[in-house]
């Protein structure tokens, strides 16, 4: 089932676990909001017997309706809750508490001794779903704060305590949101990491990443595969990196949560018949030219060349019926079919795709009888304008024939042809013949010199051919920046580069002598000249499917599968942790992973979750779905945010900027009001995750709660036990139901040349 559709039904569940005909308001903060956005419209969760969908943090009125709350599990949201129901206010007939992330249990208990005394209490579930979905197989944190966390200099001592508090925030974070996809999946995966070998530890890391005694220095495998030798360069001489890595990092913090979440829930995960699944935590330094080149496949072109607010909201200008334009904001999500149908072809199949279904709907729809497979784009628009009863399909198609044919005009005006084919030689270390280039320099530096060429794009261009040469002499830097007319701040998109382990400048005396992970040439997957490049994470999805993937640069954290192991051990229940304490209110709770056990589905492949700190690339996301169905997997693939080449540069051009000037763009914002950080704090010693949500989703208040009526007389409650409350919690269950999977093949094609001669060009 599609990531979104298991988040989907979660909240489907919480919402339907009161009682059919019982009428319920929906409670919600910003970020639980945010959630549920992502999944559902505010149509469909009416629809459910809901009647109104209310912020937590308003002024709301007593109703006499039962109250669902689905909330981020803060000290500010707790408190609110209960003045709900302090002072004889009853600000609903019951309580149904569902929090998307693990609450603290002093909160938790807090909730309880307020709330049970009144008897409004009905459920209280950590749901663990506190991950939003951009697409089937795509999550994002949207964090992009989180690359300066990781990535970013050091200043004096003052600046680097912020640094590292910085650091520890977003590591936690990112750990806690990794869990909650496992949780999602009901997944306890084998857990593999990026171990780089050509660099130092990076960022907040790199002062105290050689000092450090917890990491064993790597011996290359004696198994090791000659593909990964060969592409790690030798080492025999040299002594490996020590230290911390910023993927190492992720993934033992990921092993820790994961381990107390097993602890707290002895039944996770229930027994599967789908093989144990693997934990790729990779970041961005693995594969430095994937965010560098010219793609042409059709989501992630749109993205680099057009103006696309977060890979989402486009605007156009449309001609009405009338012949009047218009702005228009487009969303290109999963109700657009046409968008899902194309995203990720090639440009050159996806107008393809376009034209000819473009044709069947003219023909079925408005009774056409003309040859469609030889006209032109604008001839298209005219046939749509005919169309007017059939407005959203007539808009989808145009919007798209319009994207399509822009990024098509720019191709030509920006000479990418030419651009595209010296980064595929450089990214790759091979020309489209498979040889080693060896003119790169006579096709760059026209280029470099030509000013249709754009300024970012020279910047690309330079940025990997360094990529390509491993540095090169300070002198022939400077003579590339002079060709290029580079600014200052252009240049520094490049020199900072360094700060994501690459060499700008040739070190002949630099120990790290590893290399980073390349391509090896092969004539049958090269289906255009233009598209050559394989990101690693394709690279290493394949080598993990065929059981080659090298344990030195991808080592597993702590168990890794035996080699002639059955079939039948690798499948059923997962080894768990110590079970839980006692009578502990986490370990009482309901718990969504019962859920699977509903599920009916023919779909056991096995899953890959790749996670990459520090930003993906369209790219990446379409391997997602390219290797799920030639790999037989089921792939996810998730990050800190979704990057595109000119917002990486962007970033990295502010990497250097270390000390307290050095604020992120985009940083989150700090509401004056909102708690601020423990004065008391080692700044060494990681803040509590439960700090981190109360400061990070801290709330304005819109009103005061409303006023309670006058106080009646009531007879005393008796207080109940906190081990009764979780008692009865225990015995609620909530399941869900899963659809079927269906597995699409793709078939090969022939290998093309002239990718972009269109069908009307002369």
């Amino acid at each position: 089932m599609p990531l979104k559709n298991l988040l989907k039904e979660r909240f489907r569940s919480a919402i339907q676990s009161i009682p059919q005909g019982q009428w319920k308001a929906l409670v919600t903060d910003a970020h639980s909001q945010a959630l549920l956005d992502s999944v559902y419209t505010k149509y469909d969760i009416l629809q459910q017997n809901v009647t109104s969908i209310e912020p937590l943090h308003s002024a709301r009125g007593p109703m006499q309706v039962e109250g669902l709350y689905i909330l981020t599990p803060t000290a500010q949201n707790v408190q609110r809750v209960i003045a709900d129901f302090a002072n004889g206010r009853r600000t609903y007939t019951s309580v149904h508490l569902y929090f998307i992330d693990g609450i603290d249990d002093r909160l938790a208990t807090r909730l309880t001794d307020a709330l049970q005394p009144m008897g409004v209490l009905r459920a209280f579930v950590e749901l663990y779903c506190n991950v939003e979905p951009t697409e089937d197989r795509v999550f994002s944190m949207k964090t992009p704060s989180a690359f300066f966390s990781f990535y970013g200099q050091l200043g004096g001592q003052i600046s680097a305590d912020f640094a590292m508090e910085a650091f520890q925030d977003d590591l936690a974070v990112t750990s806690r949101t990794i869990l909650n996809v496992l949780a999602t999946l009901n997944e306890n995966p084998y857990i593999r990491y990026y171990q780089p070998h050509h660099h130092a530890p990076l960022g907040p890391l790199s002062e105290r990443g050689v000092q450090s005694s917890r990491v064993a220095p790597i011996e290359p495998e004696q198994n090791q595969s000659l593909r990964w030798r060969s592409a790690l360069g030798s080492r025999s001489s040299q002594k490996a990196p020590v230290g911390d890595y910023l993927s190492k990092k992720i993934a033992e913090q990921v092993q820790s949560d994961l381990d107390e979440y097993m602890t707290n829930n002895p039944e996770f995960p229930e027994a599967s018949e789908r093989q144990r699944g693997v934990l790729f935590v990779v970041d961005r330094t693995m594969d430095p030219a994937a965010p560098l080149l010219h793609e042409f496949w059709y989501q992630a072109m749109v993205n680099d060349l057009l103006k696309i607010e977060d890979g989402t909201r486009y605007k156009y200008k449309y001609e009405n019926t009338v012949g009047d334009k218009e702005t228009r904001t487009a969303v290109l999500d999963d109700n657009d079919e046409v968008w899902v149908s194309i995203r990720h072809l090639h440009m050159k199949d996806a107008i393809d795709r376009l034209m000819a279904d473009f044709g069947r709907f003219v023909q079925e729809h408005a009774g056409f009888r003309g040859n469609t497979n030889n006209v032109q784009i604008n001839d298209l628009k005219d046939m749509l304008a005919s169309l007017p009863q059939f407005q959203e399909q007539r808009d989808q198609y145009s919007l798209h024939l319009d994207m399509a044919q822009e990024c098509m005009n720019m191709f030509e005006h920006r000479k990418l042809n030419l651009s595209a084919n010296v980064e595929q030689c450089c990214a790759t270390g091979f020309t489209a013949d498979g040889k080693t280039p060896k003119t790169i320099v006579e096709e760059m530096v026209p280029l470099l010199d030509d000013r249709d060429i754009s300024q970012l794009d020279k910047v690309r261009i330079i940025a990997l051919y360094l990529i390509f040469r491993e540095g090169v002499a300070d002198e022939d830097r400077r003579r590339l920046y002079q060709h290029a007319r580079l600014s200052i701040t252009e240049q520094d998109m490049i020199n900072n580069l360094v700060h994501m382990g690459i060499k700008v400048i040739k070190d002949k005396e630099n120990r790290f002598r590893g290399s980073r992970v390349r391509n090896k040439y092969s004539s049958k997957d090269d289906q255009y000249d233009l598209s050559r490049y394989k990101p690693v994470v394709q690279i290493m999805a394949e080598d993990q499917a065929s059981n080659k993937l090298d344990q030195s640069s991808f080592p597993y954290l702590r168990d890794a599968p035996q080699e002639l192991a059955s079939s039948s051990s690798m499948r059923s229940r997962q080894p768990t942790h110590p079970a839980a304490a006692g009578n502990s209110l986490r370990s009482a709770r309901p718990m969504w992973h019962k859920a699977t056990s509903a599920r009916q589905t023919t779909d056991h492949q096995q899953r890959y979750i790749i996670f990459v700190a520090g930003g993906m690339t369209y790219s990446e996301i379409r391997q997602a779905y390219t290797l799920s169905a030639a790999l037989g997997k089921d792939i996810v693939i998730g990050s800190t945010h979704i990057v595109t080449p000119e917002s990486y540069l962007k970033d990295v051009k502010s990497l250097g900027r270390g000390g307290i000037g050095g604020n992120p763009p985009g940083g989150l914002p700090q509401h004056a009001n909102a708690p601020g950080r423990p004065d008391w704090r080692n700044p060494a010693e990681p803040m509590p995750y439960q700090a981190i949500l109360d400061q990070r989703y801290w709330e304005p208040e819109v009103g005061p709660p409303p006023m309670p009526p006058p106080p009646q007389q009531q007879a005393p409650q008796k207080r109940g036990a906190l081990n009764e409350t979780t008692r009865a919690f225990s015995e609620m269950s909530v399941s869900s139901t899963a659809s079927k999977n269906s597995k699409h093949g793709g078939e090969k094609e022939k290998k093309k040349r002239n990718l972009f001669k269109m069908k009307w060009d002369k």
